[in-house]
């Protein structure tokens, strides 16, 4: 679409990834750590929901202003005449099922069933079609991704099990400690792993850690590129149309706000 409008593409490449964190810290099926968090705590759907959907309102307005600040192209108004023509087409019945299956996942998860079986069961359901071919969808999987975490994985569990914890042991003591630490792991190696790491530490019943572990798991991803999967995906997919991010221009961007959100959820949770 840039390419085609003839626009920087960068902030436009910022603002998707910051704003897929951001915009999935607001519920508990909004990423892959916040799943393990419901699993992990005794949190539900909406409890979550309400406590974590405002940080995500404020960080997508913090987005735009920091985007319009830093880089003065998107700042224009001048009306776009003529947009490029997409080419698409859609499968009615196969769009019915998914907003069908989407709207019985959320009611799921609003109703307390465990949301790693509740997604497992969509995700099925959705594969039973007969219009499009399982192949084309493999076709899409990004396997350089799934091994890069699987080996953060076996990282995770291999610090377990050697009780290497214990230095973090003082640190989740306080709001303060917590959100610090997570801040730094989650840009080592990533925030997914993070959790996996930090959730043995946190009593089941500690709803404010585990929101506070949540949110700075999440924000934190928008500190460098290495923070969330999002931007990888983000970075790897420029690259293959030409397109270059570098780790500095990232880090122009995310680090205030980054600190921003994270100040914010501190004060807003505790």
């Amino acid at each position: 679409m840039t390419q085609a409008l003839n626009l920087n593409p960068i902030p436009y490449l910022l603002a998707i990834a910051s704003a897929t964190n951001l915009g999935s810290v607001a519920t508990l099926s909004g990423n892959p750590q916040n799943i393990l968090i419901g699993s992990f705590s005794q949190i539900g759907y909406l409890e979550f929901a309400q406590a974590l959907t405002p940080i995500a309102l404020v960080g997508l307005i913090g987005q735009i202003g920091l985007l319009w600040l830093l880089y003065p192209d998107v700042r224009s108004t001048q009306s776009i005449t003529e947009l490029p023509k997409l080419r698409y087409r859609i499968f009615k019945p196969l769009f019915s099922k998914t907003i069908a299956i989407a709207l019985g996942l959320l009611i799921a998860f609003a109703l307390g069933f465990p949301l790693g079986e509740s997604a497992l069961t969509a995700a099925a359901l959705l594969l039973i079609t007969q219009r499009v071919k399982p192949e084309r969808i493999l076709k899409q999987v990004d396997w350089n991704l799934l091994v890069l975490f699987s080996g953060l994985f076996i990282l995770t569990q291999a610090t377990q099990r050697l009780n290497l914890l214990g230095i973090f042991v003082p640190l989740t003591h306080t709001a303060v400690g917590l959100v610090s630490v997570v801040t730094v792991l989650s840009n080592l190696i990533s925030n997914v792993p993070t959790v996996l790491l930090l959730q043995p530490l946190i009593e089941a019943e500690d709803t404010r850690s585990w929101l506070l572990l949540a949110a700075s798991s999440t924000l934190a991803g928008n500190l460098t590129l290495f923070g969330a999967v999002a931007n990888l995906i983000m970075v790897e997919s420029a690259a293959k149309l030409g397109y270059q991010l570098t780790f500095w221009e990232h880090l122009r961007f995310g680090v205030p706000l980054t600190l921003a959100m994270v100040v914010f959820t501190y004060f807003w949770l505790h």
